[in-house]
């Protein structure tokens, strides 16, 4: 019989089709409660993305607005891997419509901009002219293009970050890999959402990953709670929480799970929620989300460079194969304060302008100053001292004098000697 040739039968008739073939609970009522539970779960999920949205929106155009108003339209300032596409691919380079990821977000871009009839676009327009920085920029984008923009920034921006929304590598480095990775999958939660897809026992298809760095989550690492909306669900307590530590949303969301499934006779395992789930801290009322492993200062001041770490910063001072050599060289020249090495939990971070990568070496004007400024003692003082505008430079600091090559000992000197006639 082709489904053509189906009869019509009413809804009573159709559960009795159902129980005929093995659902002998089937009944409209609870089918209605199932639907009134799913349709729960999907406000209360919504309103948990709303703010991890504006957040995101904010921190975007934050982050990319402190380097260039227009940032978002420059290629050197956003990934390689987004603002590129194959030029070696034929069909590629000579068809203007197969563009990088960049070129066909900002098509969408400029089409929000032109459709949009915020006071706040249309100020803009006519006091200033088009283009418009990127945070008003921001503020237009949806869910999924703040997404696509977030995956195509340089990885120390995607860090930064990360940072903000308290989400940590080992190092003590915001975790930008897996905020991508997270906000993905909400976006694909979200659309779930939207078009009323039935959620609840929802077989999830962009999965969640990198959740073993964060402790809170990893117990919802598993296979099982992601591929169903129970990781979904621990990563949005731990984000709302993080955004808010007044937040209810998290206590509310193992109430509603609790009751919801009970009263339709369901398990959590159906929605993977691993054993004892509702004892694990994240669930709990007193829960508190986790400090961020630095100051505000030093975070701040950790921002101001792109660093490596110990094994990087070795293969480009030290030409050994050999790699605990390569780290005992390291050590060497942070012990003699030639090279500043920040302390981030049990290691240490390495600004990328104190190497001379051309002549494997540290670049020697640096070592010099390091060791004037006593960057063993004092690393968080002299990585401030390198990034604060000198007046000695013309109002640039150090770290620019020296890339734009113009930082010689003798200004080193002078810098450093009217500082100290200063104090």
């Amino acid at each position: 019989m082709t489904s053509y040739d189906k009869p019509f039968k009413t809804h009573a008739q159709q559960l009795d089709l159902l129980r005929e073939r093995g659902m002998h609970i089937a009944s409209f009522d609870r089918v209605l409660d199932l639907y009134e539970f799913d349709r729960r779960l999907r406000l209360h999920i919504l309103d948990a993305i709303d703010s991890v949205e504006v957040a995101l929106r904010v921190r975007l155009g934050y982050t990319l607005g402190a380097g260039d108003a227009f940032a978002h339209l420059d290629r050197a300032a956003l990934d390689e891997t987004f603002t590129q596409y194959d030029g070696r691919n034929p069909i590629a380079s000579q068809s203007p419509w197969l563009s990088s990821e960049h070129a066909k977000w900002l098509t969408n871009v400029r089409r929000d901009e032109e459709r949009s009839k915020h006071d706040f676009v249309r100020h803009f327009k006519s006091k200033y002219g088009m283009p418009l920085p990127v945070w008003v920029v921001t503020e237009l984008l949806t869910f999924g293009s703040a997404a696509t923009l977030l995956a195509g920034l340089k990885q120390r921006q995607k860090n930064m970050i990360a940072a903000e929304f308290g989400i940590f590598d080992e190092h003590c480095e915001g975790d930008g890999a897996a905020l991508t990775k997270w906000i993905a999958n909400l976006v694909y939660l979200r659309n779930t959402c939207a078009h009323h897809g039935r959620l609840w026992n929802h077989n999830v298809v962009d999965q969640l990953g990198r959740l073993e760095g964060t402790p809170d989550l990893a117990h919802a690492s598993g296979v099982h709670q992601r591929s169903r909306i129970y990781a979904s669900l621990a990563v949005l307590a731990y984000l709302t929480s993080q955004l808010d530590p007044k937040s209810t949303w998290r206590t509310d969301t193992a109430t509603l799970v609790e009751s919801g499934l009970a009263a339709v006779g369901e398990s959590p395992d159906r929605i993977g929620c691993p054993p004892l789930w509702n004892r694990e801290p994240i669930w709990s009322p007193d829960y508190q989300p986790p400090a961020d492993p630095l100051t505000v200062e030093h975070r701040e001041i950790l921002r101001q460079f792109e660093c490596i770490g110990t094994a990087d910063a070795g293969l480009i001072i030290d030409a050994s194969s050999n790699a605990k050599r390569r780290a005992s060289a390291v050590r060497y020249h942070r012990a003699r304060s030639e090279l500043l090495g920040l302390p981030v939990g049990n290691t240490y971070r390495f600004p990328v302008f104190q190497f001379d990568t051309t002549n494997a070496c540290i670049n020697p004007l640096v070592a010099y100053a390091n060791m004037a400024i006593e960057a063993k003692t004092s690393p968080w003082d002299a990585a401030t001292w390198w990034s604060t505008p000198n007046i000695n430079m013309d109002n640039t600091t150090p770290m620019d004098s020296l890339q734009a090559g113009i930082l010689t000992q003798a200004l080193i000197d002078t810098a450093l000697f009217r500082e100290d006639s200063a104090r």
